[in-house]
């Protein structure tokens, strides 16, 4: 008995049907990899908003901080305020609504970290001129540079400036100015602060 030839349908994949299974194939492939760049990407924006979340906190907390700088006390004298090129030491008053029974000594400074330089603050009430151990809270890390200045008379009767330190005891500084460097793989960035000292928002 003679074989049968199987029908044209039965023959298996014609070239046009390869082809469109080629087509295929390859437009999956597309999509998948632009579906992986994608998730990237907005990994990558994601974690710099993180990034820029975490430095504007910083600065809010900053703003709040110098500007509740404590004035003249009752008996007229001002409290101390020592400023130098990469630290800040000021007094901030008493404040029931933040349950700040006591002035305390607010102290800012960049000390060397495990990658770099880290801004770090710390508070401490303020008993008769003595103060007991602050403790430090890293505010930022990472940081190249930490610089700041103040804008102030330097003396009684001299024009106001920009000045790298401040050491004046009968007066406290107009402004400061806050400079954060980042290293330049760092994604964040800090436009230059300027801060009005000892005035609420």
């Amino acid at each position: 008995m003679a074989e049968v030839a199987p029908a044209p349908s039965e023959a298996g994949f014609t070239l046009v049907e390869m082809l469109i299974g080629l087509a295929l194939t390859a437009l999956i492939g597309v999509m998948l990899s632009q579906a992986l760049s994608m998730t990237g990407s907005i990994a990558g924006v994601s974690a710099r908003l993180t990034d820029d979340e975490a430095v504007q906190t910083v600065r809010d907390h900053l703003r709040r901080a110098l500007s509740d700088v404590a004035g003249r006390r009752p008996d007229g004298t001002l409290p101390p305020f020592l400023g130098t090129a990469d630290g800040v030491s000021a007094i901030l008053p008493a404040n029931r609504d933040v349950e700040r029974a006591a002035e305390q000594r607010l102290d800012l400074r960049a000390v060397p970290g495990e990658a770099g330089l880290d801004l770090v603050e710390s508070r401490r009430p303020v008993r008769g001129g003595d103060a007991d151990d602050p403790v430090p809270e890293r505010l930022l890390g990472r940081l190249v540079a930490v610089e700041l200045r103040y804008f102030g008379s330097p003396a009684p009767k001299l024009a106001p400036q920009w000045l790298a330190d401040w050491s004046r005891r009968d007066a406290h500084p107009a402004l400061v100015k806050l400079r954060l460097t980042f290293p330049p793989s760092d994604r964040r960035r800090w436009p230059p602060l300027v801060i009005p000292v000892g005035v609420q928002p």
